[in-house]
């Protein structure tokens, strides 16, 4: 058997890996953002002195940002004591300079803090980093090339909130099928794939993607796995290689039966349903012979 095996977009540099980090909160910490804007308030309407127009207009930009993120609090000072412990060399933040500090108020791919560094006007990117809400690794993102680097600790527990799963169940006879995986964060990953029933399909490259071509009828098992920092999930997804006949003939039953008769189907396409068995082929050979959805065996057809 052979494995193909792809990067997807971006690059991923391991700086280090450890079993997890924890980072106190230095007593500077909780003047995050703060020291920017400080006895400054934007109110609708007020007059100000001509010299105070500047922090007025931060003071401003800050209050509509934290609508939309998490400027100020306990989780963002948490957020920003884990990147100062860091070396500066790896986060690009220079220990000496003031830094604006926002945090996306949802999770990304429910599990990264997403935090970004700005200059005091707010209005340059400093930095960009992803850090796991279990502290279990952090993650820099170099904006200009879309890029990664791990700055810090172990991508175990992130492999484990990956998601591996089939573009689609069945497999068109001499046509395409696709493995699609979900990282959180969206970062970069390399996908392999190895076809455990080469008789049925097998695995090629086109543009960059790899794709799983039908060339037989029945079942195809495809290991799938994804690499990120030093660690692999692994995934064994089960495709249907079907021609015309066979899908028209799945298709109807899928729609005209009833969903609540729960038979099993005797081919096993009923995997692709979990929740709802339709009912029983009818009986009889089909036309041409072969498997059909649902049906049994009535002699080969190629």
């Amino acid at each position: 058997m052979k494995n193909w095996k792809i990067t997807a977009t971006g690059l991923l540099a391991v700086s280090i890996l450890a079993a997890g980090l924890a980072c106190p909160i230095p007593a500077g910490a909780a003047a995050v953002n703060q020291k920017l804007t400080v006895n400054t308030e934007y109110k609708e309407g007020a007059v100000v002195p001509a010299s105070q127009t500047e922090a007025v207009r931060l003071a401003a930009r800050e209050k509509a940002l934290s609508q939309y993120y998490i400027t100020s609090g306990r989780k963002l000072e948490k957020a920003v004591a884990m990147l100062e412990g860091l070396s500066p060399q790896k986060t690009g933040l220079d220990a000496s300079k003031p830094y604006f500090y926002r945090m996306d108020k949802s999770l990304s791919g429910n599990y990264f803090q997403h935090v970004k560094a700005f200059t005091p006007d707010m209005e340059t990117l400093a930095g960009e980093y992803f850090i796991a809400k279990d502290n279990s690794c952090v993650f820099r993102r170099f904006p200009e090339n879309g890029n990664f680097e791990m700055l810090e600790g172990s991508t175990e527990k992130l492999l484990k909130k990956v998601e591996i799963y089939r573009a689609s169940g069945i497999i068109p006879l001499k046509g395409n099928g696709k493995v699609l995986v979900r990282v959180p964060g969206n970062l970069p990953y390399d996908l392999t794939l190895t076809s455990l029933t080469e008789n049925i399909a097998t695995i090629t490259e086109e543009n960059g993607q790899l794709i799983i071509n039908g060339n037989a009828r029945g079942y195809a098992d495809v290991l799938a796995e994804v690499e990120i920092g030093g660690y692999v999930k692994t995934e064994k997804l089960r495709f249907a290689v079907m021609d015309s006949q066979d899908i028209a003939a799945y298709e109807a039953q899928r729609v005209y039966v009833p969903v609540y008769v729960g038979w099993d189907w005797g081919w096993g396409w009923g995997w692709d349903r979990p929740h709802h068995h339709p009912g029983p082929p009818p009986r009889g050979p089909r036309p041409g012979g072969g498997p059909r959805p649902g049906g049994g065996h009535h002699g080969p057809r190629k």
